[in-house]
C-alpha cells in the first residue's frame, strides 16, 4: 500500500465542475447578493437601534446601532471570498482518509463539493438572520423563530455527517 503524501506532495488537478456543483456556487452566489442587497434596500427605513444578536430559542436579545446590520453582509463577503478561494486549492486540505494518487481526484471532487455546500449554506443562512433583523426592527416583534437554531445546526452537522461519510467509504476509489 502507499503511503500519505505530503501536502506539498499531493497531486494539483484541476476539477470540472459538475452542474451540481455550478448549482451550489449559485445558491451560494445568489445568498450573497440577497445578503448585500437586503441592507441596501430597507437601510433608510430601519430605526435607529435594531435587533442584533439572537439567542437559541431565535428571539432577538441584543440591540445595536442600525449601521450594525452592515456587519453579517460584511462577514459573509469575506467568509465568501475565503472559501471560494481555499476551495480551488484542494490538494493543501485535511483528509480524514490517506491521499493517494489513486483517489487523489475522487477525494478533492468530494471536498470541494463539502465546501461548496457549507458555503451555500452558510450565505442563506446569514440572509435570513439579515431577514430576520431587519424585519424585527420594523415590526418591532424580532424573531428568528424556535425552530431556526435546529435547522442551521442540521444543515452544517449533516453535511459534515455527509462528508465524512462519503470520503471514508471512497477512500480507495481508482478514478
Amino acid at each position: 500500500m502507499l503511503n500519505a503524501m505530503t501536502n506539498e506532495q499531493r497531486p494539483k488537478i484541476d476539477l470540472e465542475q459538475t452542474p451540481a456543483d455550478r448549482i451550489l456556487e449559485g445558491v451560494a452566489a445568489a445568498g450573497l447578493l440577497i445578503l448585500l442587497v437586503l441592507p441596501a434596500v430597507y437601510y433608510q427605513e430601519l430605526p435607529g437601534t435594531i435587533p442584533t444578536h439572537f439567542n437559541a430559542a431565535g428571539a432577538a436579545d441584543g440591540y445595536g446601532d442600525k449601521s450594525m446590520v452592515w456587519m453579517l453582509p460584511l462577514i459573509g463577503l469575506g467568509i465568501y471570498l475565503m472559501m471560494t478561494f481555499i476551495n480551488r486549492r484542494p490538494h493543501i486540505f485535511n483528509y480524514p482518509v490517506k491521499i493517494t494518487p489513486e483517489n487523489a481526484e475522487q477525494q478533492y471532487k468530494t471536498a470541494t463539493r463539502l465546501i461548496r455546500i457549507l458555503k451555500a449554506a452558510i450565505m442563506l443562512l446569514f440572509a435570513y438572520i439579515c431577514w430576520g433583523m431587519i424585519q424585527g426592527a420594523l415590526s418591532g416583534q424580532a424573531s428568528l423563530g424556535p425552530v431556526f437554531l435546529w435547522i442551521t445546526l442540521g444543515a452544517i452537522f449533516g453535511t459534515l455527517v455527509w462528508y465524512l461519510w462519503t470520503a471514508v467509504r471512497e477512500r480507495d476509489t481508482r478514478r
